[in-house]
């Protein structure tokens, strides 16, 4: 049984690489943004203020979901920024708790190329719930994700590093490969 980690900073794809996992592998996946967004259509959406309560009322669900997967035993995707050292800690729990094996693929691409990536899904495919494609917001995130490069989450772990900047140039079979073996 594996619990795979799909992480990175905002915009490097790992809605679509986890969901192209999934796809090729049967495994169940888990989507914190697909939870927030289910919990938006619920309870509706205002600013980003209340975007941000949704998300921290969303993670333990997250993890909830997860967590029951592994119970089950089944493989499971988890996908998210995973930006806090702190998430090591619940991964490495539910992986020796359950004796699941964890894999981490982790999603980077050139902080420019994910702004503009941020920008174009936020006017067109992104859940308005969001609310990231106000311009206060971007101030926000050119602040904390665009101006800098996240490292993989400290675990103990198979971990591949895959660089999203040319999404052409993604070897979507050499990530499954990866996760499987």
């Amino acid at each position: 049984m594996k619990l795979v980690v799909v992480g990175g900073s905002l915009a490097t794809g790992k809605s679509t690489i986890s969901t192209l996992i999934a796809e090729k592998t049967g495994f169940a996946r888990v989507s914190l943004d697909e939870i927030k967004e289910a919990l938006f259509d619920l309870v509706g959406y205002r600013d980003r203020a209340w975007s941000k309560e949704i998300g921290r009322v969303a993670f333990p669900a997250f993890r909830d979901c997860i967590e029951l997967h592994l119970q089950r035993g089944d493989s499971v995707i988890a996908d998210a920024t995973f930006l806090w050292v702190s998430d090591a800690d619940w991964l490495h729990e539910f992986s020796e708790k359950y004796e699941a094996e964890i894999v981490q693929v982790w999603l980077t691409a050139d902080p420019r190329v994910a702004r503009e990536r941020m920008i174009v899904r936020s006017q067109t495919t992104r859940h308005p719930g969001h609310n990231d494609a106000l311009e206060s917001v971007m101030d926000e995130f050119d602040a904390r994700f665009f101006n800098k490069t996240f490292i993989p989450l400290p675990l103990r772990a198979r971990t591949i590093v895959v660089d999203t900047t040319n999404l052409d140039a993604v070897s979507h079979d050499e990530i499954v490969a990866f996760v499987t073996t």
